[in-house]
């Protein structure tokens, strides 16, 4: 469990960095392409070492109990994931790197950005908490908590850094959208359109959600849901 928890925590740290100074000082070191194909290499390393160190910890006893209802409340959670992922990879994103002359779009905010403006972020993090609920233990917080915590604060700390290089551009962006999904639709600054998103990415993550529920079991050796086993 130890060498789980160590693993889960350099891969947090590693995806800090870019959020912190720390990213500029290896940058005028490295250069652009340097410090990208270094970050990049690092990052397939740690996942690897998480990934192999969780494969080979063997279940502790549970924490805490889910309800019986809870399979379904998590197929739903992911299927939102799901739309979250494949909007936020194929929609102009400003919050990914190079993303910034993005801010200046006039219809920058719409889309999948009406729910989050980190939506590739938050994809992850709710996939990490949806899966730790499944999995309540040490084993479980070690992995699919560190990555949910990676994702979602990892995104918070971006927050930081664009609105410092991009100033009024990122506050225009960030005062139609919300951090938090679906907050700014709640208070009203921004509106859910399905059409904005584009229904074909919402077909995609749909086929894509499918896909995983029934070969989930081939795949990790578990049912997601009853009578998928």
């Amino acid at each position: 469990m130890g060498l789980l928890a160590l693993a889960g925590l350099v891969f947090l740290a590693i995806h800090i960095i870019p959020a912190t100074p720390l990213r500029q000082t290896a940058v005028r070191a490295l250069g652009e392409g340097g410090y990208t194909g270094l970050f990049s290499v690092l990052s397939l390393l740690s996942i690897w070492w998480w990934v192999n160190r969780f494969n080979n910890t063997t279940y502790d006893e549970a924490v805490w109990a889910y309800p019986q209802w809870w399979p379904w409340l998590k197929a739903a959670l992911l299927l939102i994931a799901a739309i979250l992922f494949v909007g936020g990879l194929s929609s102009p994103n400003p919050t990914l790197p190079q993303g910034g002359k993005l801010l200046e779009r006039p219809d920058v905010g719409q889309g999948i950005f009406a729910i989050t403006r980190h939506p590739l972020m938050w994809a992850f993090g709710v996939w990490g908490i949806a899966h730790l609920i499944s999995q309540p233990n040490w084993r479980g917080l070690w992995f699919y908590g560190l990555f949910a915590l990676t994702a979602i604060g990892g995104a918070a700390l971006q927050e930081r850094r664009k609105a410092a290089i991009y100033g009024a551009s990122w506050d225009r962006f960030a005062a139609k959208t919300s951090f938090v999904p679906f907050l700014a639709i709640l208070q009203g600054r921004a509106r859910l359109s399905p059409s904005e998103i584009g229904w074909w990415r919402i077909g995609v993550a749909v086929l894509l959600w499918a896909m995983m529920l029934h070969l989930h079991p081939w795949l990790f050796g578990a049912a997601p849901l009853p009578g998928l086993g």
